[in-house]
């Protein structure tokens, strides 16, 4: 977005010396930075109340259009708040009700897609990354540490359970069309085969919910590219189980609770969504897990399955200890020469 340098200037005179009023001789960029960071918070909440504000086009008018097919009159312009990334901000527009269906609305909110009472879609994204990051409560202290004003842990949860929904119903769709045979076959004349590999691995880890344990299964489809020699790769501080010239880009994750057949219509799902089947090479990188490798055979039969290094290396210790002795010399040099190579 394109700004006038001058206007910018002006704005940036106006903070500077607000800032070294404000100071009265104090010394640290600190506190000139952590002063700043409020003045400009300030601003640019007061600055988007009236941007949102200016864009009220109905300012004249004493009716409007209703969804019901008659006019809605103006009743009086009312308060209302929405909470963005800037802290709450607070605006007035004009409200109307329709006589007939009774049903009130503002042109200002149905215009910028506002809900009042609600976060902004760019808070509420932020704050969906931060509730699948660490926990809700953990997340609120992020929040009011980054952004400068507090919000609780119980909006954080609503927000991110909601973009989970979102996904789930997304996938839910997915899948219905990934079944649909009179669809797979308007897809299987459209295909177009591309060049070129696709990488997934899938995993299983057992978590704890609701007082008991279940397996979460994820999914990742991606895509490798190179990187530079002078980049360091490093697993664990050491630099053998890794490519020293490839890693993952593009990646897409998905996961659920769910038993192995049920997941299996995800993985299929999710494929088709990612046009796997027109690539060259799909391969598969992923543990020794007998339902994993059962359900790329079903799906993916012409797929590559490697287990990945980590995994294959956890199984040369008990090799090594047996042959040469537990903890012996000759034992870690095998085992450091075996790991390399495999």
């Amino acid at each position: 977005m394109e700004c006038s340098i001058i206007r910018m200037e002006q704005v940036a005179k106006l903070l500077a010396e607000e800032i070294v009023e404000k100071m009265a001789g104090k010394q640290g960029i600190h506190e000139m930075e952590s002063m700043m960071r409020e003045l400009v918070k300030e601003a640019a909440n007061r600055g988007l109340q009236h941007a949102i504000e200016q864009g009220e086009e109905t300012s004249e008018s004493r009716e409007v259009n209703c969804p019901c097919g008659q006019k809605a009159q103006f009743v009086s312009k009312r308060s209302a708040v929405l909470w963005t990334v800037f802290g709450k901000v607070d605006y007035q527009r004009r409200y109307y009700l329709c006589p007939k269906c009774h049903q009130g609305q503002s042109p200002l909110d149905r215009k910028y897609g506002m809900v009042p009472g609600r976060t902004t879609p760019t808070l509420a994204s932020l704050l969906g990354v931060l509730g699948v990051e660490v926990s809700f409560e953990e997340a609120s202290r992020l929040a009011e540490r980054f952004l400068l004003f507090r919000v609780s842990d119980n909006t954080v949860r609503k927000q991110t359970e909601g973009y989970g929904n979102a996904q789930a119903q997304a996938e839910k769709e997915w899948i219905a069309a990934a079944e649909d045979e009179k669809a797979l076959q308007v897809r299987e004349r459209n295909l177009e085969p591309q060049p070129g590999r696709i990488y997934a691995s899938l995993e299983g880890a057992h978590v704890p919910l609701q007082q008991e344990w279940r397996e979460l299964k994820t999914l990742c489809w991606y895509q490798v590219e190179k990187i530079r020699s002078s980049i360091p790769r490093k697993h664990h501080g050491q630099s053998t189980g890794e490519q020293s010239d490839l890693q993952a880009k593009a990646r897409q994750y998905h996961c659920d609770v769910t038993d192995a057949e049920q997941f299996g219509r995800l993985l299929w799902a999710t494929g088709l969504q990612n046009q796997v089947d027109t690539y060259e090479e799909v391969v598969f990188v992923s543990d020794g897990a007998v339902w994993i490798w059962r359900l790329v055979e079903k799906y993916f039969p012409e797929a590559t399955q490697i287990v990945d290094w980590y995994h294959a290396s956890q199984y040369l210790t008990p090799i090594a200890e047996a042959a040469f002795g537990a903890g012996t010399q000759p034992a870690k040099q095998w085992l450091t020469q075996t790991r390399t190579d495999l």
